[in-house]
């Protein structure tokens, strides 16, 4: 059977929808990682935080100092990660929405060369 150039439009349409959706899990994953990194950050923040000022000593509210510092850090990276993460997301599903819109022109003039 002889494959008109509108079956081939749809194959390569299925295959560039499937690569995205591959793309959208894998981001998907990646974005529930980053979140977990960010509760655990938030958590060792608030562990860290100084509740006595009564004989520490200035070594030690430096040291946590830094710490903490390194923390807010991450956090803040963890945040810009996840910001990026979503508008890769985001771009992904409307590609994947204009890949439909193609694939139904496609079948229209698949149809009306048909009859």
């Amino acid at each position: 059977m002889k494959k008109n150039k509108y079956d081939t439009f749809l194959i390569l349409k299925k295959l560039k929808k499937n690569k995205l959706l591959n793309n959208l899990n894998t981001l998907s994953i990646e974005k529930d990682k980053i979140k977990l990194v960010k509760e655990t950050l938030h958590e060792m923040i608030d562990a860290s935080n100084i509740d006595n000022f009564e004989e520490t000593l200035g070594s030690t509210l430096k040291v946590r100092a830094n710490f903490r510092q390194n923390l807010m850090n991450k956090l803040e990276i963890s945040s810009n990660r996840q910001n990026h993460l979503q508008n890769e997301i985001n771009n992904n599903l409307s590609a994947i929405g204009k890949i439909e819109k193609q694939k139904q022109k496609i079948l229209e003039k698949k149809k009306n060369r048909r009859s």
